[in-house]
């Protein structure tokens, strides 16, 4: 009887814990080196496709594995960073009648909640919703993540204590939603653009290891 009392306040003790433990921040510019924005245009020619990433971007996310549903951010891409392996289509991503970069120098997501959870062994799989905003143009939408943690590991890449965050989604964007009408040769662009993401976040601390699916309990 004593020892069920034990358990009992224990698990008491723990879920009090957990319920007043706050959302971990991460921030997404540390380890820039390990995050990648990737935009594919679907286009009549060639090979049929063109690929391009962003240089630089910033952003960071609250996030807390006892309740995803709470998690809140932004992820800001610099627009004038977008590069293509061909000079006329890195050249036509920022002219007026596409990114114009230079009167709109961001790209902007808002995540305002997560949705429709999954796990799969350590690997959490929801739904982002969010508000993006490309040249000034904001629209609701819908990413499918992957989400995975990673306890600790901030160490081993910057020497530093705090966790890592991983997202992985993909997302297919109609371009005239966004004004991005035809240039001279983007008219051979496709309607529909894919942009597929792999960005990383870190920590400046390390959370407490409590039972959690991501760790396995």
């Amino acid at each position: 009887m004593i020892n069920r009392q034990k358990l009992f306040s224990t698990i008491a003790t723990i879920s009090a814990f957990t319920l007043n433990l706050p959302a971990m921040e991460f921030d997404f510019r540390p380890l820039a080196s390990l995050c990648r924005v990737e935009v594919n245009l679907a286009t009549g020619f060639g090979s049929g496709a063109i690929r391009g990433t962003f240089g630089q971007m910033d952003g960071k996310m609250n996030f807390s594995p006892e309740y995803p549903e709470n998690s809140s951010g932004k992820i800001v891409l610099n627009s004038r960073s977008l590069r293509f392996g061909y000079p006329i289509v890195a050249y036509e991503t920022h002219i007026p009648e596409w990114l114009h970069s230079s009167r709109h120098p961001v790209i902007s997501f808002t995540l305002e909640k997560l949705q429709d959870f999954a796990w799969h062994k350590k690997e959490l799989r929801t739904d982002a919703f969010g508000v993006l905003q490309i040249k000034g143009i904001e629209k609701s939408l819908r990413i499918p993540l992957s989400i995975r943690y990673f306890r600790g590991q901030r160490r081993k890449y910057e020497g530093k204590a705090g966790d890592l965050i991983r997202l992985e989604g993909m997302l297919v964007l109609p371009r005239s939603q966004f004004g991005l009408a035809p240039g001279k040769f983007m008219e051979i662009v496709r309607e529909d653009i894919t942009v597929r993401m792999s960005i990383t976040g870190a920590s400046n601390r390390v959370r407490p290891f409590l039972p959690s699916r991501l760790f396995g309990g």
